[in-house]
């Protein structure tokens, strides 16, 4: 009768841990899902800038500095260095933005071309806002579970890393 009960309670300890196990597994999947969608999205917004900077005769200077933001955004996504990632997000919205304040009738193609460009890279930024809040909102949960009392020991002992948001770069220490 002993054994049977010890075995009834291993089971039960057994399918407790796979569930706390597949919840963690799903929040997750969840953060690598929404970085996956944030990292598509940065890349063809990204692309479309470098695309209107190469295509622009004699791009301005507000332009060249929009295309070295991007090359400095695009080394720290691929680096994982996420402060970088949202100071260089910053830099580019605010140049762009500048850039388009201070567009110079070249030609009427240029002036379509630019439009096109423009209204899709402002869907593209509407979209990184959106896949971005989702990526912070899933780590957020995710780091929740690591600090419950049931779920962080079990995410540390099974290898389950820790994710950091993509916010503002740390305050610099003068």
């Amino acid at each position: 009768m002993q054994v049977l009960a010890l075995i009834t309670i291993l089971v039960v300890l057994s399918l407790i841990g796979f569930r706390l196990h597949t919840h963690l597994a799903v929040h997750e999947r969840r953060v690598v899902a929404a970085w996956d969608r944030l990292d598509t999205l940065l890349t063809q917004r990204n692309g479309l800038l470098q695309q209107a900077y190469s295509v622009t005769p004699d791009p301005p200077e507000v332009l060249a500095a929009v295309h070295v933001a991007v090359q400095d955004q695009e080394r720290s996504r691929r680096c994982g260095d996420l402060p970088a990632l949202a100071a260089a997000e910053r830099t580019i919205r605010d140049t762009w933005d500048r850039y388009l304040t201070e567009i110079i009738d070249y030609s009427t193609d240029a002036v379509l071309y630019s439009d096109d460009i423009r209204r899709r890279v402002g869907a593209l930024d509407e979209a990184i806002a959106q896949a971005l809040a989702r990526y912070n909102h899933a780590v957020s949960d995710f780091a929740a579970l690591h600090r419950h009392w049931a779920y962080g020991p079990l995410a540390r002992l099974t290898g389950y890393r820790a994710f950091e948001p993509v916010g503002p770069p740390p305050a610099s220490r003068s």
